[in-house]
């Protein structure tokens, strides 16, 4: 959400939420984000599901808001609520990627749940098999929070976001489906600066086999695609959360 005139984030919140028929559920401004946009999240309330809990939980004063928001969500046919999280990383610091990625994925452990978290993570995945001469192809601004440099003085990826992610069992789903399930499919770049996915969705690996189709496409909206997941309810409702832990 567009916080780039505060006074009207709410109405443009409310506006897109009530166009849509959905319910919004705000997350705080993105760090270091020039604009001081916000993470949300538009719930399709009229549709049948709830908003059980929302968040981030909040952090204490003087430390980096989180990057994320967040809702618990129940789903119709489904036992278990599924936690829902839009993430925007911040896009000008490896070091503020990495901390925000540790305590996005220290909650998602600690809480247990069913998991699916997507958006901006401003970094790259080993499923893109990112190599040299692409990454050195791509503008030099990126190169701080996206790779860093080899022993042999070459670039490579940084994986750090991913690794925690995976550390905490949660799966890249577009990487996870094979090729004739998603649009396009191979997997591309999700930015207009091309390089790989900035942009993915991740969830807990217990709701890999319910994956149907990815899907990702330019809206003329923005500079990055959107992202679409679908999901059998059917073997979603199989899906055994991870236990919250002390």
């Amino acid at each position: 959400m567009n916080g780039r005139a505060p006074y009207r984030l709410q109405a443009h919140l409310w506006r897109t939420a009530n166009e849509l028929g959905m319910t919004p559920v705000l997350g705080p401004a993105s760090p270091d984000s020039v604009s001081g946009n916000h993470p949300a999240l538009l719930v399709n309330t009229a549709g049948g599901l709830q908003i059980l809990d929302a968040g981030p939980p909040p952090f204490p004063a003087g430390g980096a808001a989180p990057a994320w928001c967040e809702a618990q969500v129940a789903v119709p046919g489904m036992p278990h609520p599924v936690w829902l999280i839009s993430v925007h990383l911040p896009a000008r610091s490896a070091t503020s990627q990495h901390i925000q990625a540790e305590r996005l994925a220290n909650l998602v452990a600690q809480r247990g749940g069913l998991v699916i978290a997507g958006g901006d993570w401003n970094g790259y995945a080993p499923a893109d098999r990112l190599t040299s001469p692409a990454l050195e192809g791509l503008p030099a601004h990126l190169r701080p929070a996206r790779m860093r440099l080899g022993g042999d003085g070459r670039l490579e990826a940084d994986y750090h976001v991913h690794r925690a992610l995976a550390s905490v069992g949660l799966a890249d789903a577009a990487a996870e489906l094979p090729a004739e399930r998603r649009t396009p499919p191979e997997l591309t770049p999700t930015g207009v600066t091309g390089g790989a996915r900035v942009d993915r969705i991740y969830l807990t690996r217990s709701l890999v086999p319910a994956l149907e189709r990815y899907e990702q496409a330019a809206t003329g909206g923005s500079d990055h695609q959107a992202l679409l997941l679908t999901l059998r309810t059917e073997a979603a409702a199989g899906a055994t959360p991870p236990p919250p832990l002390p």
